[in-house]
């Protein structure tokens, strides 16, 4: 008997081990038989050249909307003031007026004081016209100076809500951009951890130009050249870091010169030169005009060129440049 128990427990026991082995092979990841390789270094990197060209261009859209979106709320805020100065002369304006047809009241001239004085907003006092025409003649400056704001008051106040508008659709837009570019970049992140060369830390951050530019082309690159090292940031102006035409705005308007935010503006803005000509200071541009730097002779350039990148100065004899130079431009 005991034998039998020995036997049927040692039969129970490789059962179990048996039923654990098909649960853990149950369990266990089955290798797809489809699985593509992981692509190679080169595969990646070229791969990562063709996004980072896409972004560039996102990058550029995302910085007109947002220049756009600034200009928008800088002119709201001036409509604002203007309807702000105006509610005070038309304060003010009412208050005479109502002093004028109050003495007409009493007077007994003119019974229209009431719906006067309930004129606190120009659209109400436009609607009581006909009660105000009836004030003395000899008191018509007052009236046509208090008609006169109360007009402005109700125009500036339609142009402040038209203009409210204009920056809540920029603003709707320039959100959707910036998902947009935020989702871009997380996969060239994705491509530059891939391709082993996201980088940590950047290295020292400045530098000193000392060619032979002068006047507001040397302060430019002075510029430029102070923020070398410093990490490439989508809608940079800097301090911390800086997109490509952030970059060369930032750097020329340290020369007391004006550019427009984004690279083809610039191109359109600015005097178009030969490659032939070009001048330390120069804006040269690649990429359909979706990258720029700035020329700083000997067949270099500096500039801010991509996410996972720092400001830094390259060779426009490399492969990428040479095929991808659109021209260049004088500021």
């Amino acid at each position: 008997m005991a034998t039998s128990f020995s036997r049927r427990r040692r039969s129970g026991h490789r059962a179990g081990l048996a039923a654990l082995a098909i649960t853990a092979t149950l369990l266990a990841p089955v290798p797809r038989a489809d699985a593509a390789p992981k692509p190679s270094v080169a595969a990646t990197k070229k791969k990562l050249a063709r996004l980072n060209s896409q972004v560039d261009k996102l990058v550029d859209s995302y910085n007109k909307a947002k220049s756009r979106l600034d200009a928008a709320k800088k002119e709201l805020k001036a409509l604002n003031g203007q309807v702000a100065a105006e509610e005070r002369t038309y304060k003010d304006m009412h208050t005479r007026v109502a002093r004028i047809a109050a003495a007409a009241y009493k007077n007994g001239t003119l019974d229209y004081t009431t719906s006067l004085l309930a004129a606190q907003d120009p659209n109400a006092a436009l609607s009581q016209m006909s009660a105000f025409t009836q004030l003395s003649s000899s008191r018509s400056r007052e009236l046509k100076a208090f008609v006169d704001s109360a007009q402005r008051l109700r125009r500036e106040q339609a142009m402040a809500r038209y203009a409210l508008q204009v920056v809540q659709k920029h603003a709707a837009s320039v959100e959707k951009q910036k998902t947009t570019v935020e989702r871009a970049i997380a996969r060239q992140k994705e491509l530059l951890r891939d391709a082993g060369v996201l980088g940590g830390p950047g290295g020292p951050v400045g530098g000193t130009y000392d060619g032979p530019a002068s006047g507001p082309p040397r302060k430019a690159l002075q510029y430029a050249y102070a923020q070398l090292g410093k990490p490439y940031i989508y809608g940079g102006t800097g301090p911390k870091g800086y997109d490509c035409s952030g970059l060369t705005m930032m750097s020329w308007r340290a020369a007391g010169v004006s550019l427009p935010r984004v690279v083809p503006d610039q191109y359109a803005a600015t005097r178009h030169v030969a490659r032939s000509d070009l001048q330390p200071g120069d804006l040269v541009y690649f990429d359909d005009l979706g990258h720029e730097g700035m020329y700083v002779g000997g067949g270099k350039f500096i500039h801010a060129p991509h996410t996972g990148s720092v400001v830094k100065i390259d060779s426009m004899s490399n492969s990428w440049y040479v095929s991808h130079y659109v021209g260049a431009s004088r500021p």
